[in-house]
């Protein structure tokens, strides 16, 4: 090796080395920064963290070396810090490979990775266009919101207020009800919130395996409720872990979203008849002032907003509202199931 070349090898390691010390600097003030919002000692950190003392004073001292990503983890999860922000930071000052989107062993990924469509979304239609891979992409149409959004709105802006809720939409088919919570999640999306679907191997085995990793900043999704709140083995046990998720303080903020059709909801609400089993008490306290209904039919604001939205350019609304009954008025369950599918 040459003159030159060990100049620039000096000069890349010099970076590197730089680049490590400001990244570990920076981990340091955040969680530092943390602690002092939290009001917490050294020690009590150490005992909600569920770590030694020393690994807590270790990882706030300057000059010491960059914590471990699970150390990481656990100090972001009671200081309320965002751990993937922390993680990348703790990543680049370790040395290790580039940034991972959640940390290891904690179920979701960010909502800007979904496609919709894989949370159950059914596809509207077709764009006129071709992808890459030469098949027609999926889109959805324009949405148009209703009263149930609003409550929806409210509830999002409380968990990004730093509490968990839980909202159940309670509705028939083709009325909206998964399209309106993915619509609602969207201002977290930004702050780097995760969703998390659990349906591998199935709903109830993935939910009941993975609701303790939950972490904070997650989006429970549970389309179709019914496949884990009705399981007869362990619905109720599902709706318990469920309720142990919102209720602990070091799990805030966390939100759970779901559907439900109407057959269901007055099942698992109903009181039992003296005498009967009751098989869905844990699920009946938990689903308790957390429900939704959404209407089957569009009122005429929302009608007007679709005409409005087809006559700026939306193909698939001009398109349904041109089918019209006997009566000659367009046919809402059609524009429902178009608009909220």
């Amino acid at each position: 090796m040459n003159v030159s070349e060990h100049m620039r090898v000096g000069r890349t390691v010099a970076g590197e080395e730089a680049e490590r010390k400001a990244a570990l600097n920076e981990l340091r003030i955040r969680l530092n920064d943390g602690l002092t919002r939290t009001r917490l000692t050294k020690t009590q950190l150490a005992a909600q963290a569920n770590l030694s003392r020393t690994t807590v004073y270790e990882a706030l001292k300057t000059g010491a070396s960059a914590p471990s990503a699970e150390t990481v983890f656990a100090l972001a999860r009671v200081l309320r810090l965002k751990d993937v922000e922390l993680l990348r930071l703790q990543r680049t000052a370790s040395g290790e490979a580039s940034s991972v989107a959640s940390p290891p062993q904690v179920p979701g990924k960010l909502i800007s990775d979904w496609d919709p469509h894989d949370l159950e979304i059914h596809p509207a239609g077709f764009t006129s266009g071709k992808s890459d891979s030469g098949a027609r992409p999926r889109v959805l149409p324009r949405y148009v919101t209703r009263a149930h959004d609003r409550v929806l709105a409210d509830t999002v802006r409380e968990v990004g207020e730093g509490h968990s809720r839980m909202l159940i939409l309670v509705g028939t088919s083709s009325t909206g009800k998964t399209r309106a919570c993915w619509e609602a999640v969207q201002p977290l999306a930004s702050s780097e919130w995760l969703l998390w679907h659990p349906f591998d191997p199935t709903r109830v085995e993935a939910a009941l395996s993975d609701l303790e990793c939950v972490r904070p900043h997650t989006v429970v999704w549970l389309n179709e409720a019914h496949h884990y709140l009705g399981d007869p083995r362990a619905g109720e046990q599902v709706a318990a872990a469920l309720h142990s998720l919102l209720m602990h303080p070091d799990r805030q903020p966390t939100l759970i979203l779901g559907t439900l059709w109407p057959e269901y909801a007055d099942l698992y609400t109903a009181l039992p008849t003296p005498g009967e089993a009751d098989r869905h008490s844990r699920v009946r306290e938990l689903l308790a002032g957390r429900t939704v209904t959404i209407p089957d039919t569009f009122d005429h604001r929302a009608l007007r907003t679709a005409f409005a939205l087809a006559d700026q350019g939306d193909l698939l609304l001009a398109d349904t509202l041109t089918r019209t009954g006997e009566d000659g008025r367009v046919k809402r369950k059609t524009l429902l199931g178009l608009l909220h599918s």
